[in-house]
């Protein structure tokens, strides 16, 4: 049984994570943030445990993610990840302790976040928009530009994405007269550059592209699509929801236009954060394009610790991690018969992201038995079924595994033994 979590001690003795420093600059305590300007007013953290942000991104990985639960075995890490300790903290506590805050010192609190965001994602400048979500923040962002799409232009979107990257896009063509041209998936799950060059022409306005597929794991490379949309005079939208937590995210090197993410599947807050390239820097809080509402700022702030713990983790050694684990699940599920891995190529980069079938087994069954067995794992067709049509054309439905910074050896060995039995006893 896990000891009780000690609250996050911040400035001035408040038991929360973040909170905006008063102007009086001897209760200034040093900032955590690692890069970035400095705000106008001080943004301060305080201490977790008794350690710094920076230490306790070092302690063991059942102390940066209290709700580890010993009895469940957490294997669905793209369809949201366990939050950190210090996000849950500015979730329980920031609103209840900063009853008054003027509005001036939120908006530090959001270039604050904003800052983090752009150090997480290799951003010198830019745009920085805060959503409840980031389906919400796409359709928002294509409603934005829609009115610069005439007839006979074209967006190109891809067979890999999400259908949140290809429905808005379908909507606004469709609005405007403008054509949808589809670059697609192969029958081993990848997505070529040369599969969405051929696809370029002189009206090609956009490319809305993924980072890296939720239901395969296939990484396309970004910084050649980029450079093809140039030559062709076209803009880049990046789905960048699985990037942050398993690869080195660097907009300014990829070459791309917009990116979004959600910080749900990095270890913080259900939050949606959209980055476009602009001349000047600026933060904002979209609160009309969903019908919740828009995020609290204690969601903001969240996101800001969320980004600052990413940058704080030696990620190179988080990526390898999650990279071992996945190529260790993907061999083992090989060597169990009746059970077929899908579209993990060998070449190419990707996410540590397995999706499987087991033969005559529909995926939502053996998914309810690994429940009940204390593992979880995803099953349908995760909102990419063009994408598991390409490499399972008869049948797209799948289970899904995905590997987080606290997935463990026997983790995946847990979920390699129950398969074994499962697959054994298939009728």
């Amino acid at each position: 049984m896990r000891p009780p979590r000690r609250p996050y001690v911040a400035a001035a003795s408040l038991p929360c994570s973040v909170y905006v420093a008063p102007t009086d600059r001897r209760h200034h305590l040093r900032s955590y943030a690692s890069r970035g300007p400095i705000p106008p007013v001080e943004m301060t953290f305080g201490e977790l445990h008794g350690l710094p942000l920076k230490a306790l991104a070092t302690r063991p990985v059942t102390e940066q993610f209290p709700d580890l639960n010993s009895g469940v075995v957490h294997l669905d890490a793209p369809a949201g990840t366990l939050a950190h300790a210090a996000v849950l903290d500015v979730l329980e506590n920031y609103r209840k302790k900063s009853v008054g805050v003027p509005w001036h010192r939120s908006q530090v609190a959001l270039n604050w976040a904003a800052n983090r965001f752009r150090a997480l994602i290799g951003a010198p400048g830019g745009a920085v928009s805060f959503g409840p979500d980031m389906t919400s923040l796409t359709r928002a962002f294509v409603r934005s530009i829609e009115p610069a799409l005439l007839p006979g232009d074209e967006v190109l979107c891809t067979t890999l994405d999400h259908r949140s990257n290809v429905d808005p896009w379908r909507q606004a063509a469709h609005r405007r007269g403008a054509a949808v041209r589809m670059a697609e998936v192969s029958s081993d799950g990848r997505l070529t550059v040369d599969a969405v060059a051929t696809q370029l022409g002189p009206r090609t306005r956009w490319i809305a592209v993924t980072a890296g597929s939720n239901a395969l794991g296939t990484a396309p490379d970004l910084v050649r699509i980029c450079a093809a949309a140039r030559l062709a005079g076209a803009q880049v939208f990046v789905d960048g929801a699985q990037a942050p937590a398993h690869l080195p995210v660097d907009v300014a090197a990829w070459g791309c236009d917009v990116f979004v993410t959600s910080a749900a599947t990095w270890y913080g807050p259900g939050c949606g954060i959209l980055w476009r390239r602009s001349d000047g820097i600026s933060a904002t809080l979209l609160r009309g394009v969903a019908p919740t509402g828009g995020p609290g700022i204690e969601a903001i702030l969240a996101t800001g610790v969320a980004a600052e713990v990413l940058l704080h983790w030696d990620r190179a050694s988080v990526f390898r991690h999650g990279e071992r684990l996945a190529n260790l699940l993907a061999r083992s599920l090989r060597m169990i018969d009746g059970v077929r891995v899908l579209g993990r190529s060998d070449d190419g980069a990707r996410l540590p992201i397995v999706a499987f079938q087991v033969a005559d087994r529909p995926a939502a069954e053996v998914a309810a038995q690994l429940a009940d067995g204390g593992v979880v794992v995803g099953h349908g067709t995760f909102g990419s079924e063009p994408a598991l049509r390409a490499v399972a054309p008869e049948t797209p439905e799948a289970l899904r595994a995905g590997m987080a910074r606290y997935t463990s050896r026997a983790d995946v060995r847990a979920l390699i033994s129950m398969l074994a039995r499962i697959a054994a006893t298939r009728d």
